[in-house]
């Protein structure tokens, strides 16, 4: 009898349901984000604290590359609202977008060409983290209350589209990205 199960890669299906027959799970054995996600869906359905806890701190431990970024971003879209995975997601994209782009607009639209994979949904996604967003001293980010009512899905593409506009974003793949 085979069991299909959809959406989750086997390896990290494997260790767990072994974990759940007595054998130990070491965290450290998941190698890349997608699969310590993975994990972590897994152990939140279930409600399985103690290992949850510690794939987020296995989660923290990893890192955003230019090989990674787009599937992070898409894992970040994939959370439910408010989640403690989403948040460290979140925190991980933000520090790697400070890294490489400080918030420099001209940066933001190189660093969007040369990741490939960035639908416009992804693009949105991105730039929404960076909402309310501003350096602060020493490198540091805080938060700024934002105002006025929430954006609506045109209006984003608007914004996006505009700024795509105005950072001289190749005319060709305005519409492929928005």
């Amino acid at each position: 009898m085979v069991i299909e199960v959809k959406n989750m890669e086997e390896d990290v299906f494997r260790m767990f349901l072994n974990h759940m027959y007595g054998k130990d799970l070491v965290v450290e054995e998941l190698q890349d984000v997608p699969s310590t996600f993975g994990m972590f869906q897994l152990t939140e359905k279930y409600d399985i604290v103690e290992l949850k806890e510690k794939i987020l701190v296995r989660m923290k431990s990893l890192t955003v590359e230019k090989g990674n970024f787009a599937t992070i971003v898409h894992l970040v879209g994939q959370c439910k609202e408010h989640t403690e995975v989403k948040d460290v997601l979140q925190s991980m994209v933000f520090s790697y977008l400070q890294e490489n782009l400080g918030m420099s607009l001209g940066k933001l639209t190189m660093f969007m060409t040369e990741h490939g994979g960035m639908d416009g949904q992804a693009m949105v996604s991105v730039l929404d983290m960076m909402v309310g967003k501003v350096d602060g001293e020493e490198g540091d980010s805080k938060e700024v209350e934002m105002q006025g009512p929430p954006a609506t899905p045109q209006s984003r593409r608007e914004v996006v589209l505009e700024f795509l506009e105005f950072s001289n974003f190749p005319e060709d793949k305005l519409e492929k990205m928005v």
